[in-house]
């Protein structure tokens, strides 16, 4: 046997600790792991007492130590290969419309008005057909733009993919990412008849900081205490993800927001925090507000201890790393966004650049242009393996390259913020655990 190359010593209170990437496993260590671990190379299973035995079949499970046929990066691109190639389902990420009816200063859309058309709806049924006859699960996000702006579209749409799912009995999954503003009392109900289960609503501070980042375009009041009613509407009703993007201009105020929810009764809300990137051209003028990656790490760490301590109960910390096959949905075969007339992108950033996007919905696959058939195969070979620090990083089999957008756009990996906390991560789940013993 030999060691994985996916290891990680460290010590916390005097204790030594080894956490191994391609199991996520955790264990504290004893000196017959060491002296097992050191002497891998030479020891003969068959030779040793039994508690040694043992103790090399947990290492064995656990990843730390490995057969000496296992190549680990074939391993990895063997689920890397997995994940990419999944047809089992299909997942939809569908803007039925372009247009909102905010103004937010870190957006990186380009807003743009209109609604999908009839054929654009039918042919996305269509698709769904094709796909649930093959037995395919089924998903739909709602996207936009503000998508509640096409709340017609949506009805719609999901009562004709829902029949369609169940006709053929696949499952149907769905969920809606919206500023919260147009949510309506008879919203709630059609949220919950056509199984949109998942909300998620962006808060960026308390009401002050907020109406100052989230603002209508037409110029009007405050947005926070429409949206705050908003959620109390669907509170318990669905399940919503409160999302706060944080930068430099508002991470100040992100405890006394945990505070203000918690305060209002909302502390079953699943709170997420997102990092402000200058991703495109529209909003390179922030990007002198942004968090690094490292900073946002570290900030975001607190930031859930906190909601831990004060209680919030689907909001688990820490936040412990989990084995990634592919990335995302970008470099998933499975899934693609389609904008209101119906072009296919591979990224949420991308939505509505017709420059960037990998093909559309109406038009034959011989009538898709070489360029953008590039685009799509760049999103699918986009490849951790080919980068000499990605393939001696421990991080690797939870990281995977980082984001292929970003990625792309700098033309190298990027290291995702497990580089700047996981030893803290590590260390506050193991003293969690010790506490409960």
């Amino acid at each position: 046997m030999k060691k994985s190359k996916f290891n990680y010593f460290f010590e916390v209170d005097g204790k030594k600790l080894a956490f191994n990437a391609m199991s996520c496993g955790l264990a504290e260590i004893d000196q017959d792991f060491e002296e097992i671990y050191e002497n891998i190379d030479h020891i003969v299973y068959s030779e040793l007492e039994e508690k040694k035995k043992k103790i090399v079949d947990m290492m064995s499970e656990g990843f730390y130590i490995i057969d000496n046929d296992m190549d680990e990066i074939a391993l990895l691109k063997f689920r890397n290969n997995k994940g990419k190639y999944n047809d089992r389902f299909i997942s939809f990420v569908i803007a039925p419309t372009m247009a909102c009816n905010f103004a937010c200063p870190y957006c990186y859309e380009k807003a743009k008005p209109g609604i999908m058309g009839q054929d654009i709806q039918d042919k996305i049924i269509e698709l769904a057909k094709e796909a649930a006859e093959q037995k395919k699960d089924i998903d739909f996000t709602w996207y936009g733009g503000e998508p509640l702006l096409a709340k017609k579209v949506i009805y719609s749409l999901s009562e004709r993919v829902i029949n369609i799912c169940e006709k053929n009995k696949v499952n149907y999954s769905a969920s809606i990412i919206t500023n919260g503003y147009l949510i309506e009392e008879e919203d709630v109900e059609l949220f919950r008849k056509y199984k949109i289960e998942n909300v998620q609503i962006t808060v960026d501070g308390t009401r002050e900081i907020h109406n100052t980042r989230r603002v209508l375009k037409n110029g009007g009041e405050g947005t926070f205490d429409i949206i705050i009613n908003n959620i109390k509407k669907l509170y318990q009703k669905c399940a919503i993800s409160l999302r706060v993007n944080i930068d430099k201009t508002n991470i100040q105020d992100t405890m006394n927001l945990i505070d203000y929810f918690k305060e209002e009764g909302l502390d079953q809300l699943f709170v997420n925090f997102g990092h402000v990137s200058p991703y495109t051209e529209n909003n390179q003028a922030i990007k002198s507000k942004c968090l690094s990656v490292e900073q946002y790490s570290k900030e975001s760490l607190k930031l859930q201890e906190y909601l831990h301590i004060k209680g919030f109960r689907s909001s688990g910390f820490p936040y412990y790393p989990g084995i990634k096959a592919n990335y995302c949905g970008a470099d998933s075969i499975s899934t693609f966004v389609i904008d209101p007339e119906g072009y296919k992108y591979k990224c949420w950033n991308e939505v509505g650049d017709k420059r960037v996007a990998v093909g559309n919905i109406m038009w034959e696959a011989k009538d898709v242009p070489d360029k953008m058939i590039a685009r799509e195969v760049s999103y699918m070979t986009w490849s951790p393996f080919e980068s000499k620090d990605c393939k001696e990083c421990f991080l690797l089999p939870i990281c995977m390259g980082g984001c292929p957008y970003t990625g792309k756009a700098l033309g190298k990996n990027h290291c995702e913020r497990w580089k700047y906390s996981l030893q803290e991560v590590l260390k506050k789940t193991y003293e969690q655990k010790q506490m409960c013993v």
